[in-house]
């Protein structure tokens, strides 16, 4: 089969540690460096980074609007930018595993033409901090795990389809689940249809609007995702983006995460007050804990219930601006 050519889309600021570590995986991959454009969408790094990458000879933008995500932002404008048949979303702060890491991701987009896109799963790394190994196991934001593919996955709470070298999960657009963040492959015809990139969960929500809802999980790939080093640094950063989300990131957003029909308002209730009530989560987190003797799973509850006060109050403030 034909080797499809890739292009990597990587917002930068102001890590040039991490991003160094980033684009090294990339450029260790075997895959042919003809197939490889590397497009690096920074947002006025001031500690070396922009030097950094002038050293790897990769596309540089500036992204003056600094956000990775949104309309008209970082990733937005990587994909405009970019060339290639496929799409790849790596945050600055993964390393993808391995030197066949791409070959797997792109396998079953060669496979099979109805799956829009590969979803990569986590690695949790014994020396992390306790708090990056449970996100590790849960996904970045532990108030999406009854909405997103990987919380899901973490909880055995999703009926995936075993096809030999990977999964496939059919997405819904009702309780239509997330996906697309830390490394993500997709068809670039395909945000092309969709007038391009803003968000993954609006990217994902808009292609299961008009049927494209194939998704595959490669069982062999991997990414390693640095993204906190303190259980209070975790809550200051999801407390920003709550904010930022609620307030500055809604522009011509369709999807939400707010119910809309019966079936949404009966799913979310569930989760909030199981969140609330806190005992049915600390369930969850010592029967995983001795499942798989792994330590982080006893942050699982105070960390959904947090991020839901979190959250609750982001809200909160929305509907009083609003009035």
């Amino acid at each position: 089969m034909k080797t499809p050519s890739v292009s990597f889309i990587i917002p930068t600021y102001n890590n040039k540690v991490l991003v160094k570590r980033c684009l090294d995986a990339i450029l260790f991959q075997k895959y042919p460096k003809n197939k490889i454009e590397i497009i690096t969408i920074d947002g006025g790094s001031t500690d070396g980074t922009l030097e950094l990458l002038k050293e790897y000879h990769v596309k540089i933008i500036n992204n003056k609007k600094r956000f990775p995500e949104g309309k008209g932002m970082g990733k937005s404008q990587g994909v405009k930018a970019a060339k290639n048949e496929l799409i790849a979303f790596v945050d600055q702060d993964n390393e993808v595993q391995t030197d066949s890491w791409l070959s797997n991701m792109v396998q079953p987009l060669m496979k099979d033409k109805e799956i829009i896109g590969c979803a990569c799963k986590l690695l949790v790394k014994k020396e992390d901090s306790i708090t990056n190994r449970y996100l590790s196991l849960v996904g970045t934001d532990p108030f999406a795990i009854y909405r997103s593919i990987e919380g899901r996955m973490a909880l055995n709470k999703i009926n995936l389809k075993d096809e030999g070298d990977y999964f496939t999960y059919i997405i819904k657009k009702e309780n239509c689940l997330c996906t697309g963040g830390n490394c993500f492959i997709i068809r670039k015809k395909l945000l092309d249809e969709i007038h391009g990139y803003t968000q993954d969960v609006e990217m994902i929500y808009e292609l299961a609007s008009r049927g494209k809802n194939k998704l595959a999980i490669p069982k062999n790939a991997f990414t390693h995702h640095l993204t906190i080093n303190s259980f209070s640094e975790f809550l200051k950063k999801r407390n920003y983006w709550a904010m930022h989300q609620r307030y500055k990131n809604i522009k011509g957003r369709k999807y939400s995460w707010e119910p809309r029909t019966f079936r949404e308002y009966k799913t979310f209730l569930s989760f909030l007050i199981k969140s609330i009530i806190v005992i049915p989560n600390l369930v969850v987190s010592l029967k995983h804990y001795i499942q798989t003797k792994e330590s982080a799973w006893l942050l699982h509850a105070p960390s959904v219930f947090l991020i839901t006060l979190i959250y609750a109050k982001a809200w909160l403030q929305g509907v009083f601006k609003k009035n």
